[in-house]
């Protein structure tokens, strides 16, 4: 290896958070502190405005009866303090100052839409400007007019991207309607490395359609979902290929994971191909793509029985570029951290669970990674799983592991050396024996290996017996600093690093932002980048970007709904239909809870919900 660092042979189950990882430096940037990616102001990509973008950049809110007359939710209230979630975070390897971000808006649910958000720093995420990708509903720019997305399409998320070694950007994502027809398609947007007059890094060219959903109604047909987006960086003879690969879904159950790819910088795309087949593999979702430093492609993603509970890991690797893939092999079977208590959401009004426990669901999104310099010879995998030594027999309806049991949720990594013939056995990065760790992310580059994930170890609560940020009494939690973001890195990929908390600030991650306030929702993955601090020289230091999503700004307030309040309720204003001469039918159905009505002060901060990041400077 170029680089030496003294890494832990063998992590003591149980290890103090305090100690730093040894090796690492400057986190959070010359500041010392994290980096808040989201409620910033907006601009255009081409630096003109519209309806939406002046919504999001409006702080403004007033519980006031609102003017039903015209096409705004609620009149008396901006967008600027509305739920960010599901973050990207990517380094231009050409112009390591420049980092770009993306997340699930919710800034413009007030006008019937949610959009991918778009942000751009030149500073190594230490400031930010944020945007949205081109095609919104009130997008009136000639290029996001043009785009297939607009007039079609109501929402978009799941944002995904990558660089190629020439500065030019590609983000993907699905975007549909809620309302039908659905049209759930996947999308990818291409920006060309050039400077805007605004001050934006990449300069926005095309979006194209990769898999096209049908435009069924309330989701029965077939809808592309969970993509994910990766570039041969290798300097390779696939150099600059664009890999995209998603889930597509269907009402019977028998998913696949279909894979296209371009060779034209993102102009064209190829004819999707099923990797999978339902009868042989199973369900599958939550594809990802590593790019090994010879120019193959794995493609890997979870499994489980159709109809049934349980999870496997399985892969599709190429030779040729994604021309065409091996058949699937199963990797393993895992014990998956599955909380549930009859349903994995579980909040206020019809999200109310047995045990009262409020909670977020935490799907299984296993992630890949690769070093494309082929300086760490593998391909890395990593997951949540259960600990086997911490199950045992749940003591209410809430289970998290197998049914009627619960456990504690580690976050693992796996390898193989040999293209995937065997792969090792799991090893838990930080076998912490308190707290829960999920949505972990990888990224490998230059001979390091590298993962964040967000960990309930600091939860004064914490227990297997219950969800993340509960206590034994259901309707009290206990603070804001149940979650962290967490950091560890590897030179071998076998050992670890002691593990860092990156996130300067905890957060309470189950606060009630969704379903009309009676639900948390914390998304699904969180994001991380390595890249060369000096791009022409191959032996400069690496300079990690991790981004997660964070409820620290989230107010917090009581639902005049509820008799007994639970404390995991956020600010809201409510109007008390039966003392009110409002027709119920005013509104969209967002705004009408009877017998009170919608939230009038949406921009008040009971939704508060941001991406934060945070570098960190490796020697």
């Amino acid at each position: 290896m170029r680089r030496t660092l003294v890494v832990i042979a063998s992590l003591l189950l149980g290890a103090l958070l305090a100690a730093p990882a040894i090796g690492q430096s400057s986190i959070g940037g010359p500041d010392a502190s994290d980096d808040k990616v989201t409620g910033q102001r907006y601009v255009r990509h081409d630096g003109g405005t519209d309806a939406g973008i002046r919504h999001c950049n409006n702080t403004a809110t007033d519980p006031a009866e609102d003017n039903p007359d015209d096409n705004d939710v609620d009149s008396n209230d901006g967008g600027s303090r509305r739920q960010a979630n599901e973050p990207f975070s990517v380094v231009d390897p050409t112009d390591p100052k420049t980092v770009v971000a993306g997340w699930n808006d919710y800034c413009l649910s007030d006008l019937g839409a949610g959009w991918q958000g778009f942000a751009y720093s030149r500073d190594r995420g230490e400031t930010w400007t944020d945007s949205m990708v081109p095609g919104y509903p009130q997008d009136t720019s000639a290029e996001g007019k043009s785009s297939p997305l607009y007039g079609d399409h109501t929402d978009a998320g799941d944002p995904i991207a990558a660089f190629d070694n020439d500065g030019n950007l590609f983000v993907g994502g699905i975007a549909f309607n809620r309302e039908g027809p659905v049209n759930g398609d996947v999308y990818v947007a291409t920006y060309g490395k050039q400077d805007r007059a605004n001050g934006y890094p990449v300069d926005y060219l095309r979006t194209r359609i990769v898999g096209k959903g049908t435009p069924n109604r309330n989701f029965g047909g077939i809808f592309q979902d969970k993509p994910m987006l990766e570039v041969d960086r290798t300097g390779g003879r696939h150099d600059g290929n664009v890999y995209v690969c998603w889930s597509r879904f269907t009402a019977n159950g028998q998913n696949r994971i279909l894979f296209s790819r371009s060779t034209d910088t993102g102009r064209t795309f190829s004819r999707p191909i099923s990797l999978t087949t339902p009868g042989l593999i199973g369900s599958v979702q939550g594809c990802d793509i590593a790019i090994e430093g010879d120019g193959n492609v794995y493609v890997t993603y979870r499994t489980y029985p159709i109809g049934k509970r349980g999870a496997g890991l399985a892969f599709n690797r190429s030779t040729d570029g994604g021309v065409s893939f091996s058949r699937t092999r199963l990797i393993r079977n895992i014990a998956e951290y599955f909380p549930s208590d009859g349903e994995r959401d579980c909040g206020d009004g019809p999200y109310v669970c047995p045990t009262e426990y409020v909670f977020h669901r935490v799907p299984l999104e296993p992630r890949v990674t690769a070093d494309q310099s082929g300086e760490l010879p593998g391909v890395y995998l990593t997951y949540n799983a259960i600990w086997p030594g911490s199950r045992e027999p749940s003591k209410t309806s809430y289970e998290s592991a197998d049914p009627g049991t619960v456990g504690q949720s580690l976050v693992y990594v796996i390898r193989t050396t040999s293209n995937g013939a065997s792969w090792s056995q799991p090893k838990a990065v930080d076998p912490n024996s308190k707290g829960h760790q999920f949505f972990s992310d990888i990224d490998a580059h230059r001979g390091e290996v590298a993962v964040v994930w967000q960990d309930s170890r600091t939860d004064p609560a914490y227990s297997v017996q219950r969800p993340i940020g509960n206590t034994a009494a259901a309707k009290s939690p206990p603070g804001t600093n149940e979650v962290n973001s967490f950091f560890s890195h590897s030179t071998n990929g076998t050992a670890w690093a002691a593990s860092t908390k990156v996130s300067s600030t905890g957060h309470q991650s189950e606060y009630e932002m969704f379903g009309s306030r009676d639900i948390p929702f914390h998304g699904d993955y969180n994001w991380i980048s390595l890249a060369n601090t000096d791009p022409d020289d191959p032996n400069s230091p690496l300079r990690a970007y991790m981004s997660w999503t964070d409820n620290r700004d989230v107010v917090p307030g009581t639902d005049p709904r509820e008799e007994e309040q639970d404390g995991f309720d956020v600010l809201q204003c409510r109007v008390d239909l039966g003392e009110n001469t409002q027709s119920r039918d005013d509104g969209p159905l967002a705004r009408r809870d009877a017998p009170f009505t919608g939230d009038n002060c949406g921009n008040g901060g009971g939704l508060d919900q941001n991406i934060y990041g945070s570098s960190l400077l490796l020697p």
